[in-house]
C-alpha cells in the first residue's frame, strides 16, 4: 500500500537549535560542495555555512557536511541540539561498525560525544532544501580549504527559510508503508507523523 506524505521543515523543541546539512557531488568531475544552517525554535537564523570540495561519491560530500556542521556545534558549545540530513547512509554508517570513510566518521562520533550525543534524523531531500542550496552554491567555486560562513540567510537561501519559517508543506511524496517505517524508524518526522496519522485512523 503506498501513502502520501506532506514534507515540511519542523522547527526544533523549545530552548533547542536544529542543524540541516547537505552534501552535493557531480560525478563527471568529483566536485562536490557542502552545506547547513542552524537556527533556533523561534525560526531565528543563528549560523550558515557552505564549502567547495572534493569528494569521491555522495556519500563522502553527505559526511563532509554533516562533520563541518558537528565542527561549528562544538565551536560554539550547541550541546542542545537535533541534527537533520537526506542522507539516510550517513544515519546507518554513524551507527554501524564501517570502513568507508572510517576516519571522518570517527571524527563525527567524537564531536557528537562533546555535544552530549544529539539525535542525528532524516528528513527528505525537500524539506531539506535550505542546506541543499548552500551545498549547490559552493559548487560554482573552485574546491578550497576555505569554509564560508554566513550569520544572515543568504540570498540563494532566503526563499526556502521563510518557507520553512510558516512550516509549510514543501511538496507531497507517495511512498509505500514500508518504505514510510523505513523513514520513521530512521527519525523522519514527516513519515512519523503519517504512521501516526494512519494508526489513529485504523482504531477508529
Amino acid at each position: 500500500m503506498k501513502i502520501p506524505i506532506e514534507i515540511r521543515w519542523y522547527r526544533p523543541p523549545k530552548n533547542a537549535i536544529k542543524l540541516n546539512c547537505d552534501g552535493a557531488f557531480s560525478s563527471t568531475n568529483n566536485v562536490a560542495g557542502i552545506g547547513g544552517l542552524f537556527r533556533n525554535s523561534n525560526d531565528d537564523w543563528i549560523m550558515g555555512y557552505h564549502k567547495a570540495i572534493r569528494a569521491s561519491s555522495p556519500i563522502h560530500a553527505e559526511s563532509l557536511a554533516l562533520l563541518e556542521g558537528l565542527r561549528i556545534a562544538v565551536d560554539f558549545k550547541h550541546t542542545n541540539m537535533e541534527i537533520k540530513t537526506d542522507s539516510t547512509d550517513v544515519i546507518k554508517l554513524m551507527h554501524e561498525d564501517c570502513t568507508n570513510f572510517h576516519n571522518i566518521i570517527f571524527e563525527c562520533r567524537w564531536l557528537m560525544h562533546q555535544l552530549k550525543l544529539p539525535i542525528l534524523r532524516h528528513n527528505f531531500r525537500e524539506g531539506n532544501e535550505v542546506a541543499h542550496r548552500p551545498a549547490k552554491e559552493a559548487m560554482k567555486h573552485a574546491p578550497s580549504n576555505k569554509c564560508v560562513y554566513h550569520t544572515c540567510p543568504p540570498f540563494f537561501a532566503k526563499e526556502e527559510v521563510q518557507k520553512n519559517k510558516h512550516e509549510s508543506c514543501n511538496s507531497i511524496r507517495t511512498i509505500s508503508t514500508d518504505v514510510c517505517n523505513f523513514l520513521a524508524n530512521m527519525g523522519n518526522s514527516n513519515a512519523l507523523k503519517t504512521m501516526s496519522y494512519s494508526c489513529n485512523l485504523s482504531f477508529k
